[in-house]
């Protein structure tokens, strides 16, 4: 089933693609939590000068991915119990309110086609035992839910809010067993939104985000000699 007119993509900045290199980096361990990024050796191996590299730090700090230390550099950051705590509470409650506000409009015509492909990506995936290209596709999942709540100062929270949480997708990665769980929540809150049950839909996803917090946390407090993980 073909997926059309999701949205229209806007042209990435040279900043914003070097930030997502250096995420993409962290997500995958090859930048390790403490370790400093040195400029030099960026620009290098980047192709890119300083100015958009600066930039992309900067970007990377407002999301949290990186730590600025003024006048001792730049180095990966960690995320704590508490921050997983903030990012899935303010989430939630977001995410159950676009869910509720797109649920009519998500359960017929060109929008439900698009959200039933987006799910069965996502099922194809999880078959697969893909788990990197699974939370990828659940990633889509969700924000296509929150651009169809017509809001758009709420989807871009949210999305916002979804960037922060990825620093997390880098040890949930290390333990597939979340992902039939997940999958199973995925298709109670997709039959709910197709019945057009808005407030089931709504707390059906709440629900979803707090087991995921949970999992989270459970992951976080059994890493050995810390309080806190890497990202």
């Amino acid at each position: 089933m073909a997926i059309r007119n999701l949205h229209i993509d806007r042209p990435k900045s040279l900043s914003r693609m070097v930030a997502d290199e250096i995420m993409d980096a962290i997500l995958k361990g090859a930048l390790r939590p403490g370790d400093k990024l040195v400029e030099t050796e960026l620009t290098q191996s980047l192709g890119v000068s300083r100015t958009p590299l600066r930039e992309a730090f900067r970007e990377l700090a407002a999301e949290g991915y990186i730590t600025v230390i003024p006048h001792k550099g730049s180095y990966v950051s960690t995320i704590s119990e508490e921050e997983v705590l903030d990012l899935y509470s303010i989430t939630s409650v977001l995410e159950g309110l676009a869910t509720r506000l797109a649920t009519p409009r998500l359960k017929s015509g060109e929008e439900k086609e698009n959200l039933l492909a987006l799910f069965e990506d996502m099922k194809k995936k999880s078959e697969l035992g893909e788990v990197d290209a699974y939370w990828a596709s659940n990633r889509n999942f969700h924000q296509f839910i929150a651009k169809t709540s017509g809001n758009d100062r709420l989807s871009d929270l949210i999305e916002n809010l979804r960037r922060q949480i990825l620093k997390t997708r880098v040890i949930t990665l290390r333990y597939p067993g979340r992902l039939e769980g997940s999958m199973t929540e995925h298709e109670e809150i997709l039959r709910a939104i197709l019945g057009g049950k808005e407030q089931e839909a709504e707390k059906l996803i709440t629900d979803h985000l707090e087991k995921q917090r949970q999992f989270v946390l459970s992951l976080i407090r059994n890493m050995p000699d810390s309080q806190e993980i890497s990202q």
